[in-house]
């Protein structure tokens, strides 16, 4: 029996376990549904057994497959471990992190992060590229990114790379007459502003209306977070949809104004795309750690 086990395909192995079908994991991983399906083949030919067996609901573990998990498990967790504690030993490490990100999340919620890891890691030299949610996972994909930080709507499926949950807020200016609370009747008469053609937050935006059984409001394009901000507060009218970590300042000073909508509208996740290179990086590790405090930091509003 071959014996030349490979990180990676420990990796993608638990991945698969974890996520309960290639396609998550593939996603979770920022990498084709191809490459983990070949990935796992040729770590099923060097240990010479089936690890997955077809099943209704998804890949099932063999025998095999349940004997590896554990060890596969321990090994990645070693690894981690073993370049964390090297990297602790000095903090002259010296590279470039490159960071893709969805707008609201590198003007909004990156800066005071990667400020405290600039303190924490001197040497590293970092770098975010903004971009919509398919560019950065092709951007991680294709190894020009370190990291990859992308919003989804939230459909109740937790695994390692959900870093944090957000509220997709309604909000108008501060004397729109919806100030005091919306039913579903109300926000379909509207007009909302959103900072893209496409993405995530139509895609939540029209739920929202279809389990209602209502016909969808009016969107329009502005561009930009701060284009949409800003194009609410000079209207009368117009709604805007953004993640409430994006809207703290003009909330507290009052130039905007949550509309609180019942019932509520579905929120969203920001997820972690990790290029394989940079999995056992420390530096990455401790820029996704301190994320997850993203949930502590909404519930605080």
């Amino acid at each position: 029996m071959k014996t030349e086990l490979e990180l990676r395909q420990l990796r993608v192995f638990v991945a698969v376990v974890e996520a309960g079908a290639h396609t998550r994991a593939a996603r979770s991983l920022g990498v084709s549904q191809s490459t983990v399906s070949e990935t796992l083949s040729a770590l099923e030919r060097t240990l010479g057994t089936a690890l997955f067996r077809k099943a209704a609901k998804g890949p099932l573990l063999t025998s095999s497959g349940e004997a590896l998990l554990p060890y596969a498990r321990r090994m990645l967790a070693l690894t981690s471990e073993l370049v964390v504690h090297v990297a602790q030993v000095s903090t002259d490490v010296s590279a470039t992190l490159v960071v893709s990100a969805v707008e609201s999340l590198s003007a909004y919620v990156l800066p005071s992060r990667l400020a405290a890891l600039r303190d924490r890691w001197p040497n590293v030299r970092m770098e975010v590229v903004t971009g919509v949610c398919s560019q950065i996972r092709e951007s991680v994909a294709a190894g020009k990114s370190d990291l990859g930080l992308v919003v989804e709507a939230d459909a109740g499926v937790t695994d390692s790379s959900v870093l944090a949950k957000a509220r997709l807020l309604v909000f108008g200016s501060s004397a729109h007459p919806l100030v005091r609370g919306a039913a579903p009747e109300d926000l379909c008469h509207c007009s909302f502003y959103m900072s893209d053609a496409a993405g995530d937050y139509h895609q939540v935006l029209r739920q929202y209306f279809e389990g209602v059984q209502l016909p969808p409001a009016r969107t329009e394009s502005l561009g930009s977070v701060e284009g949409v901000k800003r194009g609410v507060s000079a209207g009368k009218s117009a709604l805007g949809l953004l993640p409430a970590y994006a809207l703290d300042q003009e909330l507290r000073d009052g130039t905007l104004a949550e509309i609180s909508v019942t019932p509520p509208l579905q929120g969203i996740v920001v997820r972690a795309v990790v290029a394989p290179s940079s999995s056992h990086s420390p530096v990455v590790a401790d820029l996704i750690e301190s994320l997850r405090d993203l949930d502590n930091t909404e519930k605080s509003q």
